[in-house]
C-alpha cells in the first residue's frame, strides 16, 4: 500500500519506488529480489548521504532552528540536499552549492531576508575563517515585526559537513539583540570562527526572535507567523 510522504523525489531506491501523484508524492515497496543497476546504487549512495549530512547540519544549527524535531522540516533539507548531491555536487570538480540550499527555511514564517530587510554578507576572511557583514539599519524601518514587540533577538549559527568523511567539521554560534525602535543601529561585521576543510560543505543560517513587555518582564512571541529561521549561506569548499 503507498503511503504519502514529505520528500519530493521520484525514482527507485533499492526496493522503494517513489512517485508523484497530481500534486503529491508517494512511495511503494516492491519485490526485494530486483537486481539493482549502477544507476540506482548510486542514487542510493546519494540519498544515504543526503540523510546523514542533514543530520549532522541540523545538530550543529540547533541555536537557529525553533523546532527541531519537525519531521516535515528534516525531509525537506534531505531532499534539497539529494538535489544537490544528485544534479551538481562533484567531488572532483568542487562546483560552487546549487541553489537548492539557498534559502532554505527551518520554518513556515517567511524568510529572514522579508522580514529583516538588510543586505546580509557572508565571506571567507584571509584566515580560512568566515564573518557576516550587517549594513546599518534603522530596527523600526528594517525588521518587520508583531504588534507590541520592544525587542528583536538574531541568533546565528554556522555547520560544517565533511562531504567524503561524513562528519561535522565544526561551527559556532552567537546573537544579538536590537531594541525595536527608531534609532539607527551602526553596520557592523561579526566574527563566526569556522574551519573551512576542503571537501567540506558549511552552512550559514539566522533567524529572529521578538519579545515583548508583560508585566513588567520579558516575554518571547510564539507567534508562529513571525518565526523565520533560513539559511543565508552556503560554502563548499
Amino acid at each position: 500500500m503507498p503511503s504519502q510522504i514529505n520528500l519530493q523525489i521520484t525514482g527507485r531506491i533499492q526496493n522503494i519506488v517513489f512517485y508523484k501523484r497530481g500534486d503529491k508524492y508517494y512511495a511503494r515497496s516492491v519485490s526485494g529480489n530486483i537486481r539493482q543497476t549502477k544507476a540506482t546504487k548510486k542514487r542510493a549512495t546519494e540519498f544515504g548521504k543526503a540523510s546523514r549530512a542533514g543530520k549532522i547540519l541540523r545538530q550543529q544549527l540547533l541555536p537557529v532552528i525553533p523546532f527541531p524535531a519537525d519531521n516535515k522540516m528534516q525531509t525537506r533539507l534531505v531532499s534539497h540536499l539529494f538535489k544537490w548531491l544528485r544534479t551538481r555536487f562533484n567531488e572532483v570538480e568542487h562546483p560552487d552549492p546549487a541553489p537548492f540550499l539557498d534559502d532554505f527555511s527551518f520554518t513556515e514564517s517567511g524568510t529572514v531576508k522579508e522580514r529583516w530587510r538588510v543586505g546580509l554578507e557572508v565571506t571567507k576572511t584571509e584566515g580560512d575563517m568566515l564573518q557576516i557583514k550587517i549594513p546599518a539599519f534603522v530596527p523600526a524601518k528594517n525588521i518587520v515585526a508583531p504588534a507590541g514587540t520592544v525587542l528583536v533577538k538574531c541568533n546565528i549559527s554556522t555547520a560544517g559537513c565533511h562531504m567524503k568523511h561524513e562528519g561535522p567539521t565544526g561551527g559556532f554560534s552567537t546573537s544579538l539583540t536590537f531594541n525595536y525602535d527608531e534609532e539607527t543601529v551602526a553596520e557592523q561585521t561579526i566574527s563566526l570562527p569556522t574551519p573551512t576543510a576542503s571537501e567540506s560543505l558549511i552552512v550559514t543560517a539566522v533567524s529572529l526572535e521578538y519579545y515583548f513587555n508583560k508585566n513588567g518582564h520579558l516575554q518571547r512571541s510564539v507567534n508562529r507567523a513571525f518565526m523565520p529561521a533560513n539559511v543565508v549561506s552556503v560554502m563548499y569548499f
